[in-house]
């Protein structure tokens, strides 16, 4: 298999910090589900609950954000950890508060992410954390577990959770929460790697078919976007 660049640019993190300061992407419950690694039936307790409220809960056009993805894999990672949900829903809301308010500096290789060992919780390159008063002395952060927010993330906790990059899901796709709100598309188009696996898997149409109704797409990004929306993973029947 080749491997990925995950390597991001000043202009990819510039994105997906602007996607994180305010909502953008707009995806229902399964699509969210599919693309964090998380059980729909975890995101829709995480909601009711309230331990995290998508950005568009309150809208017409119900769903989720890229930035609510983002913090389910944090809440995820968080709750592998060991932390109780109460605890890391308020880290994640101090967190949003602070990116949403924050003028982050993207070039800033350490900046955002977030540290933690489920007890502490610290953001960026703050030695305490904000919700317990708890300081971390220098020499012992480097123990502590890192969750960088503007990398590409494959791991999003222990068990059977996976999640695409959220930038480059694979070789020839691309996500960007300002095209085609936030669907993974085929590079250099805006075109739903969804829409391929659909016009494969529901119509029946082969490569070449495809290639037909799309003459701007060849053999190799065709089979990649829809080889992509094959890996995606379905809901799992479990809260966390």
């Amino acid at each position: 298999m080749t491997a990925i660049d995950t390597s991001l640019s000043k202009a990819d993190r510039q994105l997906i910090l602007s996607a994180l300061r305010s909502p953008r992407g707009h995806y229902p419950c399964e699509r969210a589900s599919q693309l964090s690694g998380i059980p729909a039936r975890t995101l829709r307790d995480w909601r009711h609950s309230g331990v995290l409220v998508p950005d568009w809960s309150n809208s017409s056009l119900y769903g989720w954000s890229y930035r609510d993805i983002v913090y389910a894999r944090l809440m995820a990672w968080l709750r592998g950890k060991g932390m109780n949900r109460d605890d890391a829903a308020g880290r994640i809301g101090l967190l949003r508060g602070e990116l949403a308010a924050a003028d982050i500096d993207p070039t800033i290789a350490d900046d955002p992410t977030v540290r933690s060992d489920g007890m502490v919780f610290l953001i960026g390159q703050e030695h305490i954390d904000r919700l317990t008063g708890k300081q971390v002395f220098g020499a012992l952060i480097s123990f502590l577990d890192v969750f960088e927010l503007v990398e590409p993330i494959e791991d999003v906790s222990k068990g059977n959770l996976w999640g695409p990059s959220l930038i480059r899901p694979s070789e020839h796709t691309y996500i960007s929460p300002n095209v085609v709100a936030g669907e993974p598309c085929i590079i250099d188009s805006r075109i739903p790697t969804s829409t391929i696996h659909g016009l494969r898997s529901e119509r029946g149409l082969d490569v070449h078919n495809i290639i037909a109704l799309y003459p701007q797409l060849d053999e190799t990004r065709i089979t990649d976007a829809i080889g992509l929306e094959s890996r995606l993973p379905r809901a799992l029947p479990r809260a966390a």
